[in-house]
């Protein structure tokens, strides 16, 4: 069983970035209506993903415990996971290739923050907890078809979430 974390920039970091609306800095623009915030984050991809897609995810909610038995990466590109109708939702990572021993870790976030993932950090895909949610995605993607690579993991992965329709 995985030990569930609130999904923070500083806890997240090994694995990609965390951005929130006010952080880390934030100016008033036109006429002080609209508050400007900057994220240090940073979109990374390889030379050889040179297409920058938008995806959608209309994600339905997972009943605890939650039951993982696959993890994907993108070798070649950030993923990024915009919520846009969101109560909360679960985030799982690999320190590294599950299949090679890599300890998951397990984060919980909520409508505001959003989640990029590093190149090549092993996840699983997007989950939401209590009611339905949709999300933007974006990631650059190859002109050659290898944006994705999954792994069955060794034994399937057990977390237990609250509010996660027990």
């Amino acid at each position: 069983m995985v030990k569930v974390e609130q999904l923070a920039a500083a806890t997240f970091a090994p694995f990609g970035h965390v951005a929130r609306a006010g952080e880390p800095t934030h100016k008033l623009i036109r006429d002080n209506k609209v508050k400007l915030s900057k994220s240090p984050a940073v979109f990374r991809h390889g030379d050889e993903a040179v297409d920058l897609a938008l995806d959608f995810y209309e994600v339905q909610p997972e009943r605890a415990p939650v039951r993982i038995t696959q993890a994907e990466r993108h070798e070649h590109s950030a993923q990024m996971f915009v919520p846009m109708s969101v109560t909360d939702y679960l985030v799982v990572v690999w320190d590294n290739n599950p299949c090679e021993g890599g300890r998951p870790h397990a984060f919980v976030g909520g409508p505001g923050d959003v989640v990029i993932y590093h190149p090549g950090v092993w996840h699983h895909g997007i989950m939401v907890i209590g009611k339905p949610g949709l999300f933007a995605s974006t990631m650059w993607r190859t002109r050659n078809g290898r944006d994705v690579e999954f792994t069955d993991l060794p034994a399937p992965l057990e977390v237990l979430v609250s509010g996660s329709g027990e």
